[in-house]
């Protein structure tokens, strides 16, 4: 897959946003650190669709879909029994790059048509697949099994569903074929307008919005937060100087970072009381810092590829270019 300067600074945003999401003990003044929990998720979703355009046509690119997919969701699964207090994400982005790896062949026009009528369609489809559920549990049935849990995974999930992720992800192909310099700053300025006026209509109370709850003003208000981040990380980047760079080397080993945080927080909170929480400004620095010092170090002590991508960016590569039978692409 192609890389992008930018694009690779705005993963090491998502992974520091990720951060703060996860463990920050506090709101922050005017409750900026909250911004993480509305940012997160979407801007992977986004940069999944990014990354599916940059490798449009690339060698192997059908395999590197099936695996990377295939890796997400095994190791979101595994991460799941570790005790965290963390809803882990990784089966939903999964599933999202093998949607994306789909998606990205189709035209561009067909690509806007899809995420529009998700997004549209998403609250509406959380109300009822949530009306169901509690008809379900007054009558006194079961919700889980098959259809319960497909229903969890793609339109009635309490943090993350399908539905939310899949517009973000088809926005990410289209802003990526679409990255010259006016586009660019067009989207740019315009989701920034929206963001702060968002922002500031909850401030006033003017308007009532709650991360992860799904409605149309949320999602709005995540799109306008992920293309801000985004193409402001593309634009700013080149002036980031040696910064930049590691702040891409961070962005490009987020599954090592990810699965890092999650084993560091079930650790944190193990033979604690039930009520112990993992929010803290000590795990927060020490991810941060710890982050930036391993994208500084793995690269110079791990020089061979694939594995100097990192501890397990470099083995998913190395799964990538295991030879198959049949096209390569």
């Amino acid at each position: 897959m192609t890389r992008e300067l930018g694009v690779d600074v705005a993963r090491g945003v998502a992974v520091v946003s990720m951060f703060v999401a996860h463990f920050a003990p506090v709101a922050g003044p005017g409750e900026v650190l909250n911004l993480s929990e509305y940012l997160t998720a979407p801007l992977f979703a986004l940069l999944i669709g990014w990354g599916a355009q940059l490798g449009r046509g690339r060698e192997r690119e059908a395999w590197s879909v099936v695996v990377r997919a295939t890796v997400l969701v095994v190791v979101g699964l595994l991460l799941e029994r570790a005790g965290a207090q963390i809803v882990v994400v990784l089966v939903w982005l999964g599933l999202l790059t093998l949607l994306a790896g789909v998606l990205v062949r189709l035209h561009t026009v067909l690509v806007a048509a899809v995420g529009v009528a998700v997004f549209v369609a998403a609250p509406r489809a959380l109300e009822q697949a949530r009306e169901w559920v509690l008809e379900r549990l007054m009558a006194g049935q079961p919700t889980d099994g098959f259809l319960g849990e497909t229903l969890e995974l793609t339109v009635a999930g309490p943090y993350y569903r399908l539905s939310g992720l899949l517009p973000l992800a088809c926005l990410g192909i289209l802003l990526a074929r679409h990255s010259g310099r006016i586009v660019t700053t067009v989207t740019l300025l315009a989701a920034a307008v929206g963001a702060v006026a968002l922002a500031g209509a909850q401030a006033a109370d003017e308007v009532q919005m709650a991360p992860y709850t799904g409605t149309q003003l949320v999602m709005v208000f995540e799109v306008c937060l992920v293309v801000a981040v985004v193409q402001g990380c593309r634009t700013v980047a080149p002036l980031l100087g040696g910064f930049g760079r590691l702040s891409a080397t961070v962005g490009a080993m987020t599954l090592s970072l990810y699965v890092a945080q999650v084993l560091l927080a079930a650790w944190y909170v193990a033979d604690r009381p039930l009520e112990f929480r993992d929010d803290s400004w000590w795990v927060l620095g020490g991810m941060v810092v710890g982050s930036y010092a391993l994208a500084a170090a793995w690269p110079r002590v791990v020089r061979r590829a694939p594995w100097s991508r990192g501890p397990l960016e470099g083995p998913v590569r190395a799964l990538v270019e295991v030879p198959v039978p049949g096209r390569s692409r």
